[in-house]
């Protein structure tokens, strides 16, 4: 068994704090200092430089001598065609044109990599060369600059139902998920399985790093020395959370019941982007495993990264829109800037994605403690700190309730707390300034109260605060204040596996929508609390975060795409979103999107709707364009004839065309929806869902949003 230490460390690994004190989950975050335009100074910069010409994935013909590429709706795209070899002939001449040029323009500019498939283009170190030059060469239609990327770093099959799945067959087998993130531990035992057979064709790339489920693996970094190696174990997490083995034996003894990845049969693919500890990936290299992953034929792929998105043109979420059009079901984390609006992150603000929010999880893996208020003594699970605030020595003391700043410390401690354990609220601050306010008073240990629904979570402390600083829930917490007397027992134990009711409430940290484009994001939720999975070198640890949320969604999208082969993205987007279900904590589409996913539901869905979800987004108030209307294409997948009767929610915000709608099996049907700004409130987000519901008591409903503003 591992020692509590090194499990600390492990459940700790993705976590920072922000000013606010608040937990900052696993994803990926782009350095908000670089932007994507062209600068008019020399430096050492990385650009895209596109060209005029469309992207295998999105061209739609119209060239003479060159039949479209772009795959017909429902068809995946075909590398091997021979439309797209001579297209492809076509913008290779195109770029080796462009890489001519520089050679005489721009000497000092080097050429890392090119794109073809969903972008058109190369990605150029400018060494000191002015970035405005790379726009005079022939054909380019725009110069970006590339953005830096930074990781930040077994129950939840009930709240997702993926179960019923399996019970029906279905375990992922044949399907390909693609892992572009921080590699992964081809070796970890989670992550093997001897019965599987390699695919035709497989392993590609780096096969030292590769096995039969883990079939490819390839990195992406400017250092010629780096290799696919996972060092950093956020991509080996997520890979275990899509597709780890069913009825792995934690060996630690931590978690009581065996786990499983959601579609424990499904292979993964490791595009590794981030290959070292801590280290920064720039967007050219996301966008080339992206483009890679397509190449490479994968039917999904998760990238559980993202970052602060900017209005208009966001070249990464073109590149994941034209790798869904070629027929590559991608997910995106929605990201960890909740719980305020406009927070969801690039790329997954990409409309064509499915961008996922994080909700609760039914277990915690955390420390006990003992407390007795009033004379009650109970077990509480409490989130730990690491590397200061660790319970090194027993401390059994009596509790003191802090006042100070409504309780949250912030602006210190007046009270003497000497031999007491200080209770203190969460938020406002850091847990170390919290910490470090109780030791100055002489408290022996700190008791930090959550403040948002669901179980606590582990805490990232500085080495200096010496004495112990655990979490307990806002509802433990509760007790703990309500009471008129009150001591604590904290003790070095090792860390336990805790069932609890907290599940399924939305994550405080969740980003929210809409996007900054004003569309409806994200698309639906997902387990992203206290989700225990793999982490390099053949451990498991439990990590927070839509990094988390993400793989879950797909996992199920493996799951899907095995029972309905015939399925395009966007239907499998649609069966997602339909069948979503509400958290328990009350929510919006602008939360939650379609809400909880339900994998067994999307699988047998009454209907399926395109768009899957309506943004309006701007609506004035006044005016002839006060309205605006949106036609909803609904496909009847069902084998009988259906009549949907529709209910449009929300006190009217949105109005159907038609109360009835009758579709064949097999057939599709339209109807439209409208929203009006007229005597709505100028600034406010209008939300609400569209049910579908059939005769059999069935239905999909369709989350919509509108802002009502001048502009």
């Amino acid at each position: 068994m591992r020692s509590r230490t090194k499990v600390l460390f492990a459940v700790l690994l993705a976590l920072l704090l922000t000013v606010t004190g608040a937990f900052v989950p696993a994803s990926a975050w782009y350095d908000p200092s670089s932007d994507q335009t062209v600068v008019n100074s020399g430096g050492d910069g990385y650009y895209f430089v596109e060209l005029s010409d469309p992207a295998i994935a999105e061209y739609n013909g119209g060239i003479q001598g060159y039949a479209k590429t772009k795959p017909d709706e429902g068809a995946k795209i075909s590398m091997q065609s021979e439309a797209v070899q001579s297209y492809a002939k076509r913008l290779q001449s195109k770029r080796d044109t462009v890489k001519n040029w520089l050679r005489r323009n721009a000497p000092k500019a080097r050429v890392v990599t090119e794109y073809a498939i969903t972008l058109n283009g190369l990605a150029v170190k400018t060494n000191g060369t002015d970035p405005s030059i790379l726009r005079q060469a022939p054909g380019v239609k725009r110069v970006v600059k590339s953005i830096k990327y930074r990781p930040a770093m077994n129950v939840s099959h009930e709240i997702i139902r993926d179960i019923p799945m399996w019970k029906s067959g279905y375990d992922g087998k044949g399907i390909k998920v693609a892992v572009i993130d921080s590699g992964i531990d081809a070796k970890h035992p989670f992550l093997t399985d001897p019965a599987l057979k390699t695919p035709d064709g497989f392993p590609k790339g780096d096969t030292r790093f590769t096995s039969n489920k883990v079939i490819v693996a390839r990195v992406y970094s400017p250092d010629p020395t780096k290799t696919p190696e996972a060092i950093d174990s956020h991509g080996t997490h997520v890979a275990g959370t899509i597709a780890g083995i069913a009825d792995y034996r934690d060996p630690s003894g931590t978690a009581t019941k065996p786990l499983s990845g959601v579609a424990p049969k499904a292979y993964l693919g490791n595009y590794n982007v981030f290959p070292c500890n801590e280290c920064e990936a720039e967007s050219i290299y996301i966008a080339k495993a992206v483009e890679d992953a397509v190449r490479d034929g994968m039917d999904v792929a998760n990238l559980s990264l993202g970052g602060p998105a900017e209005p208009g043109f966001d070249l990464l979420a073109e590149v994941v829109n034209a790798a869904v059009d070629a027929g590559m079901v991608t997910v995106i984390s929605a990201g960890n800037e909740g719980p305020g609006p406009m927070t969801i992150g690039s790329p997954g603000t990409a409309d064509k994605v499915i961008t996922v929010a994080a909700v609760t999880n039914k277990h915690f893996i955390g420390l006990p403690i003992k407390v007795t208020v009033d004379g009650v003594e109970k077990t509480l699970p409490t989130g730990s700190s690491a590397p200061g605030g660790q319970i090194r020595t027993r401390v059994a003391a009596p509790l003191a309730v802090v006042t100070d700043d409504n309780g949250t410390a912030c602006q210190g401690i007046t009270a003497d707390l000497t031999g007491k354990i200080a209770v203190i609220k969460r938020g406002g601050c850091t847990f170390t300034e919290k910490a470090a306010a109780a030791q100055e008073k002489g408290a022996v240990g700190v008791i930090l109260i959550n403040n948002s629904d669901g179980d606590p979570t582990s805490m990232l402390v500085e080495e200096s605060v010496t004495i112990p600083m655990v979490m307990v829930s806002m509802n433990d917490g509760d007790w703990i204040l309500k009471g008129q007397s009150a001591s604590a027992v904290l003790e070095p134990l090792p860390v336990q596996e805790f069932a609890t009711t907290n599940d399924s409430y939305i994550a405080n940290f969740s980003s929210r929508g809409p996007t900054v484009n004003y569309t409806l994001k994200p698309d639906v939720a997902a387990v992203g609390v206290n989700v225990y999975s793999s982490v390099v070198g053949g451990g498991l640890a439990s990590y927070n975060g839509t990094s988390m949320s993400a793989p879950h969604v797909a996992g199920a999208a493996a799951l899907l795409q095995q029972a309905h082969p015939d399925w395009t993205p966007q239907d499998i987007k649609a069966a997602l979103i339909g069948t979503g279900r509400d958290p328990k904590s009350a929510a919006n589409p602008l939360e939650v999107g379609g809400g909880i996913i339900d994998v067994a539901a999307a699988n047998k869905p009454v209907a399926l709707a395109n768009p899957a979800s309506l943004s309006f987004k701007i609506v004035p108030p006044n005016g002839k364009n006060s309205s605006k209307t949106m036609q909803v294409t609904v496909q009847n997948p069902t084998k009988t004839k259906q009549t949907y009767y529709i209910v449009v929610d929300n006190n009217g915000n949105a109005k159907a065309s038609t109360t009835y709608l009758t579709v064949k099996p097999g057939a599709s049907g339209t109807f439209e929806v409208t929203v009006s700004g007229k005597g709505k409130t100028v600034g406010l987000d209008y939300t609400g869902y569209i049910t579908l519901l059939a005769k059999n008591g069935k239905k999909i409903r369709i989350p919509y949003h509108y802002r009502v503003d001048h502009h």
